[in-house]
Formats: C-alpha cells, sequence, structure tokens
C-alpha cells in the first residue's frame, strides 16, 4: 500500500464511511493512527463509552465513536461499529496498490489457459494446461498453478503460491505467500506394517471471501471434495487435511492443525494451536480455547465454548484447573494432617 498525497476533512471520511459528524466537519486529517499515538491531523477511533477518557486525552484531530458517545471539545464521526468504519477510513489514506495488468513476459502459460480481462500475472508464474483465470485476478511472482484450476474475479495470489490440479476459488479469494493448496492428503494403507499410497484424487473448493494466510496447507480430498465455505479467514502456518469441511464465516487463527474428515460448522472460532483429530465435529458458532486438543469423533455442540485437552467445557475446564493449581497446597495440608493423626494414634496407644 501507498500513502494518498492527498488530505480529506472530517465531514469527507463521515460521507465515504457513513457517519454523522459531530464537530467541525471542516477539520483536515492527513492519515490514521492508534489512539495512543493520533496527533492533530490523525484520525483514530474508539469501540465503546469505557474508551472516552483515553479518548479525550488523545491529541487526535478526530475520532470515529459509538453513536452513543458524543462531547463537544473534539470533531467526531458517529456510527454503529466504529472499529469497521475505522477499517473503511484507512483505505482512503492507502488505497491497495494494484499491479499493471496484462503478463509479464517471464511467465509461462498453456496455449489453452483463459485469461480473463484485467488480469495482472507477475514474473516467472507457471499456468498449466485447463486453467482459467477471472477477470481482474492479481497472480503475484513465481506462483504456480495446476491443470484445470478456476481462479475466481478479483481473487489476489501473493508471491510463491502453489495450486495443485483442480482446485476451484471463488471470488475476492485472497491467498498469501508460501500458501499450497490442494496437495495430496495424509491417506495411507498399512498392510503387514507397510504402508501403501491411497491415491487423493479430490478436489479443494474455496468459495467467495476466503482469505488464507501465509505459509497455509490445505489438501485435496480423497475422492469428493475438501470445501472452505464463504467468507471463512484462516491464519498462517494452518494445516487443513483431506475431506475438511469449513463452515461460513469461521476463524481459524495460527498453528491450527485439522484432521482428515472433521467438520466445522458456520461461524466456529478456532483458537491459535489447536489440534483437531479426525472426524471431529465443531458445531455452529462454537469457540475452541487455543491450544485445546480435540479427540477423535469428538463432538463440540453449537455455541459451546470449549478449552483444555482433552476439550471440555469452559466451565469444566476452569474448575479442573482451579483444583489443580490448589493441589500443592492441599498436599501441604494433607501432610500436616497425616502427621497429626499419627501423633494422635501414638497418644492413643499410649492410654492404658
Amino acid at each position: 500500500m501507498t500513502q494518498r498525497a492527498s488530505t480529506k476533512t472530517v465531514q469527507q471520511i463521515a460521507t465515504a464511511i457513513g457517519g454523522r459528524v459531530i464537530g467541525d466537519a471542516s477539520v483536515i486529517i492527513a492519515g490514521v493512527a492508534s489512539l495512543h499515538s493520533a496527533g492533530p491531523t490523525d484520525l483514530t477511533f474508539i469501540e465503546s463509552e469505557r474508551q472516552m477518557e483515553e479518548a479525550q486525552m488523545s491529541s487526535a484531530g478526530c475520532v470515529i465513536v459509538p453513536e452513543t458517545v458524543t462531547w463537544e471539545a473534539r470533531s467526531l464521526i458517529q456510527v454503529k461499529h466504529p472499529k469497521l468504519a475505522f477499517a473503511k477510513a484507512i483505505t482512503l489514506f492507502y488505497p491497495p496498490k494494484r499491479p499493471p495488468q496484462g503478463v509479464h513476459p517471464t511467465a509461462i502459460i498453456a496455449p489453452d489457459a483463459h485469461i480473463g480481462q484485467g488480469v495482472a500475472i507477475g514474473p516467472y508464474v507457471v499456468i498449466e494446461a485447463g486453467v482459467r483465470i477471472d477477470s481482474h485476478a492479481i497472480i503475484g511472482a513465481g506462483v504456480y498453478i495446476g491443470e484445470d484450476c478456476v481462479i475466481g474475479p478479483d481473487c489476489i495470489l501473493h508471491p510463491r503460491v502453489t495450486l495443485y490440479p483442480h482446485v476451484y476459488l471463488g471470488a475476492r479469494v485472497i491467498v498469501h505467500a508460501g500458501s499450497v493448496l490442494g496437495s495430496d492428503g495424509f491417506g495411507y494403507v498399512n498392510v503387514d506394517g507397510v504402508y501403501h499410497k491411497f491415491p487423493q484424487i479430490g478436489r479443494l473448493i474455496v468459495e467467495d471471501d476466503v482469505e488464507i494466510g501465509a505459509n497455509v496447507t490445505i489438501d485435496r480430498a480423497t475422492l469428493d471434495a475438501t470445501i472452505i465455505k464463504r467468507g471463512t479467514k484462516i491464519d498462517n502456518l494452518t494445516q487443513i487435511a483431506h475431506n475438511v469441511y469449513i463452515g461460513e464465516h469461521s476463524v481459524l487463527a495460527a498453528q491450527v492443525g485439522v484432521a482428515g474428515s472433521s467438520r466445522i460448522e458456520r461461524g466456529a472460532v478456532i483458537g491459535g494451536q489447536v489440534g483437531i483429530a479426525d472426524h471431529v465435529t465443531i458445531g455452529e458458532g462454537a469457540i475452541v480455547g487455543a491450544q485445546a486438543g480435540i479427540p477423535t469423533g469428538k463432538r463440540i455442540h453449537p455455541k459451546q465454548f470449549v478449552w483444555g485437552t482433552p476439550a471440555r467445557p469452559m466451565s469444566e475446564f476452569k474448575a479442573q484447573y482451579g483444583a489443580l493449581v490448589r493441589l500443592p497446597r492441599w498436599k501441604t495440608e494433607l501432610d500436616e494432617l497425616k502427621k497429626r493423626v499419627a501423633q494422635l494414634e501414638e497418644e492413643l496407644d499410649r492410654i492404658p
């Protein structure tokens, strides 16, 4: 991204993000900053009334605030969702930088590949036979796209992304550098202690508006399809195995591992370094806390919040963890009780 040279008034920003100005709408804003570092020409935001005192101490020229927040000493923009509005405002000053459309001369493209209008293909890209890349997609340097892949409109593949054959990406999918999509699943048949490869001939389907972080691996299905539904966000260094289904608008944080044939329903939130074994079901809207472990075949109920290994409801985990923390004290108390009991027994033995 590159910073736009022109400044904007508070009113121009409010119009662009759908907000209502309180105070001086003519204040000039030149950029965005955090609440702590914002200066007189910066825009910042708060998410709740609890941050009002902190915002009043800030030097920011304008603050995006919830609709219920107001004061007269500062230019404000009232909106329903301040953080989302601030995200939109950032793009006014740091618009995405788009490479020029066209094909770099070092790219290698199969004669029957279809390249849509306005596509930008960077240096040393390899595009195999039967590939379709729809309009205004961006293909970064060193990307490899295997046979019969489909890249939807406005997709962005950052440098060194690899797509194995028969991968489907919907519209506006973003894949960050180093990720590998459609690789073989970890499938073998063990006969007499020898592992024989089970062919992985399925597909990978990634629907619209999915974002995939850097160095993520998502395996194709064994026979059918691994499916990542619309709007899902996958953080860096995540592994998703064959035959997995991830529902719409789910979130997987960094270093999550999902084993084969597991199902994550719509709106689930999976914390960092969570390990999900095979044939697990995570219910709609469930939350799995960081570093939790979910054993094979377990079902997490919809909207349930679980943590720990093995994962269990948060209330149960907290009670068990609290007991574990108190174990050293309990051991000390138990040792003292044992000594007192022994002393009492000695005294009883001396009674005629």
